[in-house]
Formats: C-alpha cells, structure tokens, sequence
C-alpha cells in the first residue's frame, strides 16, 4: 500500500515501509495517487515543467513515466502504471483511497482516525516550482474536503451512517478481489476494511492492551463529549490517543495559574503555517479574526498594529476565533488532564458541547475534579452533551496481554504475573515501572499506597543518574511545561552551539531513564505527571524555591528574545513560589495587561486590585490603580475622575523621576480623555497644559498615546491647525497606527471638509472592516452620510454601529445619538424620540453632561420638526446649563439656533445674547455647518422683524455654506427657504424644484412634510 497522509513511503504487506525516494517519478506517483484517476499527460506534465514548450515537457514526462515504471517494479506492481496515448493513471491502494472512501461512506470511526493533516510530511522536491505549488494547492483542499466529510458524518442520523458504513465496506469487501486484474473506472476506491486496517486504523487497531472493550465503547460513542474518569497511571490518555491517533491534543497543566486558553494555544502555535495561510484567504471562515487571533498568536499578523480593543466584544469574537481555528484543522479535540484546565478553556469545551460544533474527548483523575468543574460536567451531562466513561485498573488478564505484548520475557510465567498484578494494583503506568526497576520475584516487596510505590520506583532511578542529570529532571519537574534542553542547566552560554549539542546529547539518558521525554517540537518535559509529582514533592523547600526562581528568570529572558509573548501569569506563580511576592505582584500586573487584551477585564481588574493593595512598591501600586481607572473611564465619567485624582493625589511616593514622569503622563492623558467626553473642555485644557510638557521626554509609546488624545482635545478646542499638527507627529511615531485614518478623518469633520472626512472614514472601512469593533468608523461615517444628506446609508451605518459596540455604553450612546438625528430627517419621529430617549438615559447612568446636553438638543430638534416646539423648549431648558461654559462650536451652535427657532415658534422674545454668541462662534470655526447654523438663526429673526432684504441676503450665505460643505438636508432648506423669498418667479421655481430633487433623491421626508411637499 502507498502512504501518502504521512511521510510518503511503499508498505508491503509483510515487511517495513520504504520511504519514497526525493525524485521526479517519485513525485509523478504522488500526483497521480492524489488525483484518483485518469490524468491528461498534458496536465501532469504541466505539474512538473510550467515553464517548459508542451513538445519539451511531454518529452520530459515519457522520460520520467518510464523511471516511475522501474521504481514500481521494485515494488512488484509495474502494472498498477496504466497509460494511454493521451491519458495516465495509477491503480495502486493508498491510504488516501481509503480516506476517500471513508468519506464518501460517512464512516465516522474511520474518518476521526485517518487525516490528511500530515499529507506528504517533509516530502519536498528541490527545483520544480510547479510541484510545490500544487503540493500547496492540493493539501488544503484535502483538508477542506475530509473536515466536511467529518461533520457531514457527525451530523447524520445513526442508522443511516451504520447503514452508510456496512454497505461501503461490504460493496469495498466484494470488489478488492478484482480491483487490481480489472482496474476499474475508479479504482483509488479501495477497500476500506483492509486498506484501513492496514494503515492502523482500524477499529481494534493498537488498542492498548485489557482495553480493547474500552477503545470500542469510545470509538462508536456518538455523544458531543465524552469524559474518560480514571486513578492516575490508569491509561486514560493512552487510551484516547490509541482511539484517536493524530488528534490535536489539548493538555492541562497542574498548577501554572497560565493564561486563558494556554492549552489551546500550544496545539494552535504548532499548526501556525496553517493557520496564517487560512487567514489570507479573503473567503475562508476564519479571515473575519484574523485580528482577534492575533492578539494570543502574533505571529498571525506581524508587525501590525492591532485596533483597539472593546471590553464587551472581544471575548466573544476571541471564543469564535478559537473556535473557527480548531475547526479548520481538526474534526475532533483530545483533551488532557481536564482537572487542570483554565476557567476559560473550560467555559469553551463546555460551550462546543452544546452547540455539538466540535466535539471532544477528554481525560481527568477522577479524584480531583474541583467541585466547581463537576458543577458544569454534571449539567451538561443532564443535557446529554456528555458521556462518562470510566477506566478502572487492569485485570489480572489484561496484565498477561501487556506483558505479552511489551514483555514476553514474563508473560510465560503465571506466579510472576500474579506478582506483577499484585504489586500494581492494575495501575498501568505502576506496572511499566515495576518491569523497569526488575521487580516481580516472589521476594520483592513495595509498601503503601499506589502513589508512594511509584515515587519510591521514581526516586530510585532518579538516584541512579549522575548530578547535573537529576538536576535538569528536579527543574523540568518543576517547570511543568515542555521547555528546550538549555532551560534545564544553569550557566550554559546558549550561543556556544558545540555545548549545548553536548548538553542535548546527556539529557537522552535521562530519556532512557523513563524520567524525560521529547515533546516533538524539540523541548523536554517529565514523562508523565506522576513522574514530575513525585520528583517535585521530595525536593527540599529552599531548594525548590532556587527551582522556580530559576523558571521564573528562563521564561522571562525567552519573552526578550522570541515572538512568543511570555505567559506573565506563569512567571508570576514562580515568582510566588519561590517567596518573592514583590517581584510576582510586578508580573501579575503584566499579567493583568495580557488578560485585559485577550477580553478578560474582570480577571485583569480583580489583578490590579491585588497589585495595588499589596505592592510595596509605590510607582506599582499606582500604575495598577491608574489601570483600574480607565477600566471605568467612561462607564461613569465623574467616578472615572475621581479615581484618576485619587492617583493624582498620591503621585508625590514616586521617588524616581522617570517613572514619576511616565505615571503622570498616563494620568494626565486619561484626565484629558474623562474631560473631553464629559463636555468640560476648560478642564481638560488645563490637564492638556501640563501634558504637552511632559510630551517630548516620553517613550515612544507612552507619546503616541498622549498626541491621540491632545487631538481630540484640539478638535473640539477648536484649533484645527494644532489637531494635523499632531497627526503628523503621530504619523512619525507611528505609521502603522490602525486609527490614524481614523483622526484624518475626524480632523477632516471638525474642520468642516465634510467630504474628506468622509472618505477617509470609507478607506478605513474598506481596508480594515474588522476595526469596526475596536474603532468607532462606523459611527463616524453615519455622521458624515447623515451631514452629506445621505440618510438612508447613514441609517444602515448608524445601526450596524450599534450591533457592534452593543453593551459598551460610551460608543452605544453615541451611535443612538446619530441614529436619532438620521430618523428624525427621515421623518420617522416615533423611532427618533425612543433612540434619543435612550441616548439620554444612557448619558445620565454615564455621569456625562457632554452626552446629556447632546441628547437634549437633538430631542429639541426633533420636537421642532415635529411641530412640537413647547416641548422643545423644554428640552433646551435641560441642556443650556450644560452647555453654558462650553465652548465647541458644533455641539453649542446646534442649541443656539434651536433656541431661536422655538422661542420665535412659542411667540417669546429671543435674547441678543443668543444670535451674538452664535456669530461669534461662527467666528471662531470655519466649519460650514457653524456658518449655516448662524446664517439660519439670522434669517429667522430677520423673517420675524418682517425684514425682507436681510431674510435674503442670511438666506444667500445659508445656500453659499451648504454648497460648500456639500450639506445636502441644509442646502435643500436653505433653497426652500430662498425660493420662498424670490420676487423672480422663474429663479424661484427654479429654487424650489432643486430643492425638490434633493429631498426625494436623498430620503428627506421631515423636509418634504416640512415643506408641503407631496
């Protein structure tokens, strides 16, 4: 038979594979196996020689053909090569041709054992581009096509996928006979019995010994998880990799304190070349977060700056991202020591066995399932999403079958296998040490419990090995996780190739031992977690300590030279362990950092809280608190600000000046920020002052942040030449930003290039349409398409808003506010007021006058275009003391001019306070929509004093400001307006009829029934 899913390579039925040669008609049998059936030599030959004349490369392909015929002949099958004057096929059985028919069949038991996940390994010919590309090509689709032939078979009814199965392999039976004399139209549709059986993977296939009832019962369980309980050394995890060879394992670590998720980013990490070339792919399922992947897994998306994250969506876009990567990679999911699993990753298995998205089967001691963990096992078990299957100790039976099979040595004698049993107690992995250690005879004798007689048999060897080698095994105990063999010894120059080839090189005896083993990626590890507990448990305190203060100092050299960010949290524990606590705190908070950015903020301000009551260290204690801070900046605005002055007032303990000039910069920016979405812009001036001092002494990235909050502050001040001074600055410091498209849009708006704004927003969505969670584009660009008289998209952009920042006050405020705004021109007043009813509630429960008064005022505006301007008044009542001291042009000008409409609707007089501030903002910003809003307010009072020529000359500049800023619902007023006040008949039809045009082109139905329009 032909492998192809692993390294390529001929199995005889009766003797070793060989391994297929790296040449040409080697490769030409690949393909044709791969191709199942007949190929055209034109197509093959293309393969091989793309570049080559058709004459020239069939040329080639004759030559080669006839090299592949010999190399068959070796193998006694010269005639499984057919070939026709045009075409060429191979009829050779593969174990690719019983995956096929496997899933062609639905044979799920089959189907979870065999995968095309290895297909070729390591099987790369030199020189022939055209080979590795369809190598490249054809190895994903195999994927694709076995994972939906999994969930197809998942997915059907039980008895029709018995049925499915008995009928593939009694039809696959009858037909091997005469596969290989008739060769058949199809012939790669081998059959699936004794070609999968011949692979090893059949059901009984490697079923560890006194297990082969076990190993069935866990094969044909249809259940979405299934839980294998057993004592330690039980063999459950030998069991599950026997049942599932080649499944992606996940492996729980005792007592790290990791990372959410850490099992299940070690198995992604080791599948990263696969997982970068899907997230390429513009149509694949897992493209959309790619982003959210890149956050655990920075290698995904390098030296790319990452939006920012949102605390309500980014643990749910991190769970389907998880989710959506596991499933383009495997059908199924093995997990190890579930009882060591993380909350998180925990919280994820159960959630894949009850949507039945992925399922798994996992292995725990039975003895130490947390009461919590059996808590969740036990309601999905009610649920029947899991099954629980226990392991329980070997017979004396299946203690005769292990050692005929490991041992034949001692399976002729029944008194030593009577001993064997006895002194094991049926624990597998006892048993293994017991032949070991030689043990058996009827005069050896082990006392005590099952895991003492293991940590003597331990201990025993351990003592056996010379010093460095029991130490690199008591610090591998200690580090739990597989790490490489220099992270074993102390002092080894790891840049001296020769002394670390020699150090990797004694470390294979400890291998030998039964003590270490190689984990496949290079790294070493205790060979089973009873070997590492029972080396751990009888190392001295103080020595253990020196032990984990050593990890602790390894893992965080590795995070300054590698991509992998280090697992703080890990650090941190060995930190504690080794009784510093100090120095553990100072990793918790980086720790705190990492979970905040995987979508974990309460386990990252549960953190903080410990960093800043127990850190003596005062520049910690205030960074924690200043993190804690803007956790709820803008929850609830004056909270936030309380706390930020809380640090303020405590900022005199930072002794060291560099330190004590980084923490005020970072408080001073948050000060800014809280004050600038309050609405309180000559606070936030103030703190803006002494930021712009501390500016050019900080580090780059402490100073990026800073400018971007000085630009949105300087929008609003406004000082618009400031706010593209700072751009640029940012730009400098950092051209990969995600949001600088972002300020060139917002700075676009407020200085009143409405258009621009516009487009830049529109760029930033077509380039990165997965910042919509952790950048405001959508929002904005509802404001522009609303601004630009384009109501219909600005409603869709304003809604999609909504979808994505749903739950996050600050951004949901916000989106309702324009979303009110755009129903309110479309006339749709019911559905206007209940958004900005909403608005306004949210910006009370946020402490946020800014928000407030915003709310007020377009609830007054609405009220006008409803014909309701008493409870417009009402409304502007609310929101003129909230605006009293501000002084941004766009969010004041909007109250002033509705001031004037309802005092002028109400018949009460209007103060000339209120027409001279609004012009003298006029004065202040160039934006155009300023400009119209005091044109406006001049025309109605001139309208009111029965002033004609004035009425036409505000009425002019209104139309003039409009054009100019490509204000379309002001335009198609201010020409309503205009046309109103003509003499000339045909200029103001003329008016009306443009007017006109843009209320039915653009959506503008408050207008058209403002105006009589039918």
């Amino acid at each position: 038979m032909l492998i192809l899913l692993t390294g390529p390579a001929w199995a005889p039925a009766d003797a070793p594979p060989q391994p297929l040669p790296l040449t040409v008609p080697a490769a030409l049998l690949l393909v044709l196996a791969t191709q199942a059936g007949w190929m055209t030599r034109e197509a093959l030959a293309l393969v091989f020689w793309p570049d080559a004349t058709p004459a020239d490369a069939l040329h080639h392909l004759r030559i080669n053909l006839h090299r592949a015929k010999q190399l068959l002949a070796g193998w006694h099958q010269v005639e499984a090569l057919q070939s026709e004057r045009a075409r060429v096929r191979l009829v050779l059985p593969s174990d690719l041709s019983a995956l096929r028919a496997a899933q062609a069949s639905g044979d799920s038991a089959v189907l979870t054992r065999m995968s095309p996940g290895g297909w070729l390994q390591g099987w790369r010919l030199s020189g022939y581009a055209g080979f590795a590309q369809w190598c490249e090509d054809t190895h994903p689709a195999l994927q694709v096509e076995w994972l939906e032939a999994c969930r197809r078979s998942r997915e059907a009814p039980a008895g029709l996928r018995a049925a499915a199965v008995s009928a593939s392999r009694s039809a696959s039976a009858s037909a091997s006979a005469s596969a290989m004399a008739d060769a058949p139209e199809a012939p790669h549709a081998a059959p699936v019995s004794s070609v999968a059986a011949s692979a090893g993977v059949g059901d009984a296939a490697h079923a560890p010994p006194g297990r082969a009832h076990e190993l069935q019962h866990l094969l044909h369980n249809p259940t979405a998880a299934v839980l294998l309980l057993g004592e330690p050394g039980a063999g459950k995890t030998t069991l599950l990799q026997a049942a599932f060879p080649g499944v992606p394992l996940l492996r729980g670590l005792e007592g790290l304190h990791a990372m959410p998720y850490r099992p299940l980013l070690d198995v992604l990490r080791s599948h990263i070349a696969t997982l970068a070339r899907l997230v390429q792919d513009p149509a694949h399922p897992l493209r959309p977060y790619r982003l959210d992947l890149a956050r655990m897994l920075p290698e995904l998306a390098p030296e790319e700056a990452l939006p920012p994250l949102d605390a309500m969506t980014a643990r749910t876009r991190l769970v389907e991202a998880l989710t959506r990567g596991f499933e383009a990679l495997t059908p199924m999911l093995l997990v190890d020591d579930l009882q060591w699993c993380d909350t998180a990753t925990v919280e994820w298995l159960l959630m894949l066995a009850h949507s039945g998205r992925l399922p798994w089967r996992a292995a725990a001691r039975r003895h130490e399932v947390s009461e919590a963990l059996q808590a969740s096992l036990d309601g999905l078990q009610a649920a029947n999403r899991l099954a629980v299957q226990d392991v329980g100790m070997l017979t004396r039976e299946a203690v005769a079958q292990a050692c005929a099979s490991r041992w034949p040595h001692l399976a002729q004698d029944a008194g030593t296998l009577d001993r064997l049993h006895a002194l094991s107690g049926g624990n597998a992995f006892l048993l293994g040490e017991l032949v070991k250690a030689g043990l058996g005879a009827e005069d050896d004798d082990l006392p005590g419990p099952v895991h003492v007689r293991i940590a003597r048999l331990v201990l025993q060897r351990l003592e056996g090995l010379p010093q460095p080698l029991r130490a690199a095994v008591e610090q591998s105990a200690v580090f739990v996780q597989p790490v490489p063999a220099a992270a074993l010894i102390k002092g080894l120059d790891t840049r001296d190739d020769a002394a670390l080839a020699m150090w990797t090189q004694r470390l294979q005896r400890a291998v030998a031992a039964g003590l270490l083993r190689e984990d496949g990626g290079g790294r070493l590890v205790c060979r089973h977690d009873l070997v590492r507990q029972a080396v751990a448990q009888a190392l001295p305190a103080m020595h253990r300590a020196a032990l984990h203060r050593h990890a602790a100092l390894w893992l965080a050299s590795q995070s300054q030279t590698g991509d992998e960010p280090p697992d703080a949290l890990t650090i941190a524990e060995h930190w504690r362990l080794a009784g510093d606590t100090q120095t553990a705190l100072a990793w918790c908070h980086r720790g705190a950092e990492q979970l905040k950015a995987r979508g974990s903020f309460s386990a990252a301000k549960a953190l903080w809280r410990e960093v800043a009551d127990a850190s003596l260290d005062a520049t910690q204690s205030l960074r924690a608190q200043l993190e804690l801070a803007a956790c709820d900046l803008f929850e609830d605005l004056a909270r936030g600000e309380a706390a930020l002055e809380a640090v303020q007032a405590r900022l005199g303990a930072v002794a060291d000046p560099e330190q004590h000039r980084q923490i005020e910069a970072r408080l001073r920016s948050a000060l800014v920020d809280n004050r600038v979405f309050a609405g309180d812009i000559p606070r936030a001036q103030v703190h803006a002052l002494r930021l712009r001092q501390l500016l050019p002494a900080l580090p780059v990235g402490e100073r990026v942040d800073a400018i971007e909050v000085l630009i949105e502050l300087a929008m609003r001040e406004p000082d618009i030449p400031a706010a593209w001074a700072l751009l640029a600055q940012l730009r400098t410091h950092a051209p990969q930003r995600p949001s600088l498209l972002s300020w060139e849009g917002q700075i676009h708006w407020f200085g009143g290039q409405v258009q621009a704004a516009h487009d830049a927003l529109a760029r930033l969505l077509e380039r990165h349409p997965e910042y919509c969670s952790g950048i405001t584009v959508e929002n904005d660009l509802a404001v522009m398409l609303h601004a630009l008289g384009r109501i219909g998209e600005a409603e869709t952009m304003a809604r999609r808003s909504l979808k994505s920042w749903a739950g996050v006050a600050h951004t949901e405020t916000l989106s309702l506010l324009v979303l009110g705004l755009v129903l309110a021109s479309a006339a749709r007043f019911e559905d206007s007021d209940a958004a900005l009813t909403r608005a306004l509630q949210m910006a009370r429960e946020q402490a946020s006058p800014g928000f407030e008064a915003e709310a007020l005022v377009r609830r007054a505006r609405l009220m006008l275009l409803w014909q309701r301007p008493a409870d417009a008044a009402l409304a502007l009542d609310e929101a003129a003391p909230l605006l009293a001291q501000s002084a941004e042009p766009l969010r004041v000008s909007q109250l002033l001019l509705a001031q004037v409409q309802a005092a002028l609707a109400l018949q009460q007089a209007v103060s000339p306070a209120l027409l001279e501030r609004l012009q003298g903002l006029a004065v202040r910003s160039s934006h155009p929509l300023v400009h119209w809003r005091a044109a406006r307010a001049s025309f109605e009072l001139a309208r009111a004093a029965n002033d004609a020529a004035e009425a036409a000359r505000q009425a002019e500049q209104m139309v003039q400001s409009a054009r100019r800023g490509q204000l379309h619902e002001a335009l198609a007023e201010s020409l309503f307006l205009q046309a109103a006040l003509l003499r000339d008949e045909p200029a103001a039809r003329r008016c009306r009829a443009e007017a006109e045009l843009l209320v039915t082109r653009q959506g503008l139905a408050a207008l058209a029934a403002l105006y009589a329009l039918t």
